[in-house]
């Protein structure tokens, strides 16, 4: 009885999900070494069209997994040379009936053998439940990256291989299909689309009266729950490759959301977008008065998004620049976001930068990690909803260097406000003088006070170590307070620049303070940041160096 029951159950699960899809389909039992059958997939533009497939066989269990081992042929197959990336998902029937879906073949063995990923694995992605993955786990996909210059691509591919993931020119503007979704469309699966495109390009397997859709047949990057545009697709051809053919295609506008990126599939659903973050980015070129300007919506994805957003900006700035070198960049980043009460969080940082080399890459660095520590924090979720860059680069080095510091008040009383005169000299430039106010601490207990004189950079080396040692977990001297995400959030807003010129009491001897009571009031960390006394003074150009000066504090 309980045997019947079960098997009623499983006839009715079965029927409801052909009747959602109609279309009948092909239980593996049922296959037989040498059934012929046929497959759908787009090599050119948006028409669907079919190869003939052949039965090898089954292998594997119910427990470990299975596959179905086919050979592919006709007319198509030799078009495209065998198996080539794209295809991924490619339906295939056997007596009109579905069996899966194409998605594995082997690098270098003969490409018209591939493996199924059985209907009846794909359909359970409908089912997953939506608790959330933070696993990272790429599978070697080929993205499709479409509005980047040659430079950009070398460095978004630089990026992006960090990731195990390859980056393959294609995917942006130009016509687009306008036909509904069904098997054997071309479908994409991406993480940005405006002015600039990345993502991938599959086949669809399987669509549902709802509006639901199966792909690819194997994982995109095996994410779990995901938050992927769906996009419509055009097939420009298939290139042949001594490795693997692929597919290269212009990806659309987004048609919905792929929520389940799985073993045996992508899955999701039309009619709705995904989270994602409008990004405008403008980069001027000062010397040339040319201007970029870069609009795009960035999946809203922990790991990838800070990434994304990086090679966006490169790509933006390398186009305004036209030129390769280095120089002075001043760059401007605001990031708005929400906490997980609702409340507003906004990172609004400036900074400037030299190199003689590779310029952008170390102007973006600090952007980056900004985004990524948001992005990637463990004490709350955040909602980004918003981000906004606004770079200028110059060939001209900007930066000057202290060579002395001097005042006429060397007896001064506690609290009392005093001039230093500042002589700087800039990269091949005659020497200039700035004057910058200090006030005296007004605790000072009286006598020697050794102050540094600075640029607000010359410590980010230590700070950076020091950051990561804590993520990796090793002990710090002292324990710090428990900070909130709005506490990070203030701290990167107030944290020096490198055009900053800074004041503060001399870690040596010779401060007048107890630097090791003090240090342990705030924690190591927030010593190397700066002391409770320290000023600063913002300058339109990157400061280099640092000076030591003594005054006597004389207490009544």
């Amino acid at each position: 009885m309980k045997i019947r029951t079960f098997l009623v159950t499983l006839l009715l699960c079965c029927f409801t999900l052909v009747a959602a899809a109609q279309v009948p389909l092909m239980p593996l039992q049922d296959l037989r070494p040498g059934m012929k059958g046929i497959g759908k997939t787009v090599i050119s533009g948006d028409t669907i069209e079919t190869f003939d497939v052949e039965i090898i066989g089954v292998n594997g269990s119910e427990t470990s997994g299975q596959g179905v081992l086919v050979y592919l042929s006709g007319p198509l197959i030799e078009k495209t040379g065998g198996v080539a990336q794209g295809m991924s998902g490619s339906p295939v029937y056997v007596d009109g009936r579905l069996v899966g879906a194409v998605a594995y073949g082997r690098t270098f063995n003969d490409p018209h053998y591939c493996f199924l990923t059985p209907i009846g694995n794909m359909l359970k992605l409908l089912d997953v439940p939506s608790a959330p993955s933070r696993d990272w786990l790429p599978q070697g996909t080929s993205l499709m990256a479409g509005g980047f210059s040659s430079q950009g691509m070398e460095y978004l591919q630089e990026k992006l291989g960090l990731a195990g993931l390859e980056v393959l020119p294609g995917g942006g503007g130009g016509q687009v299909s306008t036909k509904p979704l069904e098997a054997g469309s071309a479908v994409g699966a991406s993480f940005m689309q405006g002015d600039l495109t990345l993502g991938a390009l599959g086949t669809v397997t399987w669509v549902g009266d709802d509006g639901s859709v199966l792909a690819f047949g194997h994982p995109f990057l095996q994410r779990g729950q995901s938050n992927f545009y769906m996009n419509k697709a055009w097939v420009l051809g298939c290139i042949p490759n001594m490795q693997s053919s692929y597919k290269v295609g212009n990806v659309g506008s987004g048609i919905g959301t792929f929520t389940q990126d799985r073993a045996s599939g992508i899955a999701g659903k039309q009619g709705v977008l995904p989270a994602s973050i409008p990004t405008f980015v403008t980069v001027s070129d000062l010397d040339r008065g040319q201007n970029r300007f870069t609009r795009v919506d960035i999946i809203e994805d922990e790991q990838m998004m800070p990434l994304i957003l990086d090679a966006a900006v490169y790509n933006t700035a390398v186009q305004a620049m036209d030129r390769k070198g280095g120089g002075t960049g001043r760059i401007r980043f605001e990031i708005s976001a929400r906490d997980s009460q609702k409340k507003l969080l906004k990172i609004d940082r400036e900074n400037m930068y030299y190199a003689s080399a590779n310029l952008i890459p170390i102007m973006n660095r600090e952007m980056s990690e900004a985004a990524s520590i948001l992005m990637q924090n463990k004490l709350e979720p955040v909602d980004v909803f918003d981000i906004t860059v606004t770079a200028e680069i110059t060939e001209t080095p900007q930066v000057a260097e202290i060579q002395q510091v001097s005042t006429r008040q060397r007896d001064v009383k506690p609290g009392e406000k005093i001039t230093f005169n500042v002589e700087f000299k800039p990269y091949r430039g005659k020497v200039f003088n700035q004057l910058v106010d200090f006030v005296i601490p007004k605790d000072h207990p009286g006598g020697e006070l050794v102050l540094s004189v600075r640029s607000g950079g010359s410590m980010a080396w230590l700070q950076n170590l020091l950051r990561k040692q804590k993520e990796e977990g090793k002990p710090q001297k002292h324990q710090e307070r428990k900070v909130t995400l709005e506490d990070y959030v203030k701290q990167v807003n107030e944290a020096d620049k490198n055009n900053d010129l800074v004041i503060d009491i001399s870690t040596g001897s010779g401060s007048g303070f107890d630097l090791e009571k003090i240090s342990e009031e705030m924690g190591l960390e927030s010593v190397i940041q700066g002391s409770p006394y320290k000023q600063k003074t913002t300058l339109d150009f990157i400061v280099d160096g640092e000076r030591e000066i003594t005054l006597n504090v004389v207490k009544d």
